[in-house]
């Protein structure tokens, strides 16, 4: 492994070092400031999907990690990024998920997973939040 990344390190090094007049600059990466977040980060969103676990909540942080939570199931603390203009992806346990998202208003967020047919839906969770009561 050590061997691979010195060949790795050689090679970025061999790059840099070979571009004599001027060189294009490196693409920024995506999100790469709080300015380019999505709208949806560092909101915390309730589930309104049927079906969901009540009182379910995600918080995009900007530090990309995501908050999983809900009223009656442990949390989860996950990496997150930025694939593209409106798609995101996060690590649940070592699955990653890829999503569409969309917002038709501030308080309104849909991501719908790659590969499913119906998106999740959430909303702006208003505050102060209490988590509902558990179905007797």
């Amino acid at each position: 492994m050590k061997r691979v990344a010195v060949i790795a390190v050689s090679a970025a090094l061999s790059f840099v070092g070979g571009c004599q007049q001027a060189c294009p600059p490196a693409p920024p990466p995506v999100a790469a400031s709080p300015d380019t977040l999505p709208a949806f980060v560092g909101k915390v969103w309730v589930t309104t999907t049927p079906g969901k676990a009540r009182g379910s909540i995600l918080v995009f942080l900007p530090d990309k990690t995501v908050l999983i939570d809900s009223c009656f199931e442990g949390f989860r603390v996950a990496e997150w990024g930025v694939i593209s203009e409106n798609r995101i992806r996060w690590r649940e346990d070592t699955v990653p998920i890829e999503a569409e998202y969309s917002q038709s208003s501030p308080d309104v967020l849909q991501l719908k997973p790659v590969g499913t047919g119906e998106p999740d839906s959430y909303v702006r969770a208003a505050v102060p939040y209490v988590c509902p009561d558990m179905p007797k």
